[in-house]
């Protein structure tokens, strides 16, 4: 195959953007047609999503302190 040749063409079409302004999630028909039920309100989400976070961090730490690297998990 011939440098430069294209091999694969994607339709913009298919694009999504990357980012959106808003975001609004309706779960009336998940609720309706399959049943699903809540299991998180939003309070509940955010407490374990910092629990998760802070865990993180003492074991970055405890790691950082027996001399290990350790992953940078900042945004670039």
């Amino acid at each position: 195959m011939p440098v430069g040749q294209v091999v694969l063409r994607i339709d913009p079409k298919y694009y999504r953007p990357t980012e959106v302004e808003l975001l609004i999630g309706d779960p009336t028909k998940a609720k309706e047609k399959l049943g699903w039920k809540l299991k998180y309100d939003l309070n509940a989400l955010v407490k374990e999503m910092m629990e998760a976070d802070l865990n993180l961090f003492k074991r970055d730490q405890y790691l950082k302190k027996g001399g290990h690297k350790i992953m940078n998990y900042k945004e670039v």
